[in-house]
């Protein structure tokens, strides 16, 4: 339809989230430098002068040995952990999902400035956050969506009652003006029929008047 194809070309289309990058982020970043440090600190305590304090007869007679088998333990140390570190950071996808709570949170943080700026760029109400709000808030708040839908279900039970009250009420008062009919025939009826009783009633009076005035004539004649 036209009006949808108007309405369509003018709906501005959501705009496509970017690309997670693979090299690493700020937090990414940070988690490997933190791993680089913890790790220098921990081989710098296995020192010369640690190291040949465990083996005192060998630093007596043999320092250099002993300086070579220390140096040759700090670096297979030093590979083997890093050569770790690297592969569970590969396995969990470690770099990519630390970019992605990078873009998360820069994200919110462009929404909340954007929503601090009405249409006409003035301030608007900063919206509440949720830890802010009371226990009984947030549970009103979890329990509104339901109590919403349970008063709209009574309100239309309620308008079709009130429907349905009404057709009844139609009904009966349709039913009630045919019976005040009847009943008005009925009466109607019964008059006529007391009526023609009362009539038939006067005229077998002046009959038998009739036939008994006969007879005292012809008894006296």
């Amino acid at each position: 339809m036209p009006g949808t194809t108007d309405t369509a070309s003018r709906s501005p289309s959501p705009t496509p989230a970017p690309p997670i990058a693979d090299a690493p982020g700020p937090r990414a970043q940070g988690l490997i430098n933190v791993f680089n440090q913890a790790s220098k600190a921990t081989l710098d305590k296995c020192s010369s002068t640690n190291f040949a304090s465990c083996f005192p007869t060998a630093a007596q007679y043999s320092p250099e040995v002993l300086e070579n088998l220390r140096g040759q333990i700090v670096d297979q140390l030093d590979r083997t952990w890093k050569t770790n570190f690297e592969d569970i950071m590969e396995r969990r996808n470690v770099v990519k999902l630390l970019n992605s709570l990078d873009q998360c949170i820069e994200d919110a943080k462009l929404r909340k400035k954007r929503a601090e700026v009405g249409a006409n760029g003035g301030p608007v109400e900063t919206p509440v956050a949720p830890h802010t709000l009371s226990p009984s808030e947030i549970h009103l708040a979890h329990l509104m969506p339901f109590l919403e839908q349970q008063a709209t279900d009574m309100s239309n039970k309620l308008s079709e009652t009130q429907q349905t009250n009404t057709q009844l009420l139609t009904t009966v008062t349709a039913q009630r003006a045919e019976i005040g009919a009847l009943v008005r025939g009925l009466e109607n009826i019964i008059q006529d029929l007391e009526v023609s009783a009362q009539m038939m009633a006067q005229d077998d009076v002046q009959g038998l008047s009739k036939e008994v005035k006969e007879l005292e004539t012809g008894m006296k004649t």
